[in-house]
């Protein structure tokens, strides 16, 4: 009798087992729970993708499980969007090595849009430096001043006052031959080879995006990649290029950020100029670009007229773009006859 009874609750035991394991892991279960919800063909923003993305931030609850619960999914995944929104998950909410050699997969996705999510995200992956906006500014966190009880007390206050404990300080372009470049360790390593090969991709887009990553890698192989990329066919990747270069103190570049200036400054007004994005965030960055090595600043860089709310502002901010493009063009053209 007593035989009978623990062969029913191995049984039972044994039947729970096999459907805890059809269930899969938390991290396949919201997987699941992803791919079941709508995609319609004309949505790409908005709430429903909202919804989606609330359901694979779930997955950095779980780390470890994600990368391979996506990577069970993703052959399945016939859908580009899909794929490419897992990618940006990977990316975003997991951040581990698995996910970062899923990541360096994708590079190899027949679709553009994916691959240039799996450069996006390596970028958080692969970064050693802090860098902001069109300026490319650099961050860095200082630690509350003082020492001893002082210290303390100072973390105590911030703590009561709802403070972070860690300032954040900026470097000004200008500033950068000066100061050290602030640095962390990357979250993976070995990722630049992966990120050579996105800098080679077949979509402009996906190189410039690879660009990015490699500026913020801080490895001595980006720079040489970021070189090779001067002779690039798209215009538009030289300048990046170049001026990514400039965050290394490398002019490599520097006959396509003149070329580029000119090409500015020589705009015809009829154009409309103010009208494209593209103009003032190739202006923005170049005057950055130039105070980083020449370690001058001829006036204050302003944001990006497009992006100003105010039209007063905004017409403000244009006329200074116009001028601080000429006086940089005036001050190239005198061109002083020892480093810049």
């Amino acid at each position: 009798m007593a035989t009978q009874i623990w062969m029913v609750i191995l049984g039972i035991v044994a039947t729970g087992a096999v459907a805890a394991g059809q269930q899969g892991t938390q991290a396949e279960r919201i997987v699941e729970d992803y791919l079941a919800r709508p995609y319609p063909d004309d949505e790409r923003l908005g709430e429903m993708r909202s919804q989606r993305l609330k359901v694979l931030q779930t997955l950095g609850t779980v780390p470890d499980e994600a990368a391979e619960a996506i990577g069970k999914a993703l052959p399945q995944v016939s859908d580009p969007r899909r794929r490419a929104e897992l990618a940006e998950a990977l990316g975003q909410y997991v951040q581990t090595h698995e996910a970062a050699t899923l990541l360096c997969k994708l590079l190899d996705d027949p679709d553009d849009h994916v691959r240039w999510e799996a450069v996006h995200g390596l970028r958080k992956l692969a970064g050693r430096t802090d860098r902001s906006g069109g300026q490319r500014i650099q961050r860095a966190r200082a630690m509350v001043s003082g020492s001893g009880q002082d210290r303390e007390r100072l973390t105590r206050e911030a703590l009561r006052n709802g403070l972070p404990i860690q300032r954040r300080r900026t470097v000004d372009p200008k500033d950068e031959r000066a100061e050290p470049p602030v640095e962390f360790p990357p979250k993976v390593e070995g990722l630049v080879p992966y990120l050579v090969k996105a800098a080679n991709d077949d979509v402009a887009a996906n190189r410039v995006c690879a660009l990015y990553v490699l500026a913020d890698s801080r490895d001595p192989l980006a720079v040489l990649e970021l070189r090779n990329r001067l002779e690039d066919p798209s215009p538009k990747v030289r300048l990046y290029a170049a001026c990514f270069l400039t965050e290394y103190q490398d002019v490599s570049g520097l006959d396509i950020m003149l070329q580029a200036l000119d090409r500015l400054c020589g705009m015809d007004p009829d154009e409309n100029p103010e009208q494209d994005f593209n103009y003032y965030a190739n202006a923005e960055q170049l005057l950055a670009s130039f105070e980083r090595i020449t370690g001058k600043s001829l006036g204050r860089i302003p944001m990006n007229p497009t992006l100003i709310g105010s039209s007063t502002s905004a017409e403000y901010a244009s006329e200074r773009y116009k001028t601080l493009l000429a006086t940089w063009a005036q001050w190239w053209a005198w061109r002083p006859p020892a480093n810049p």
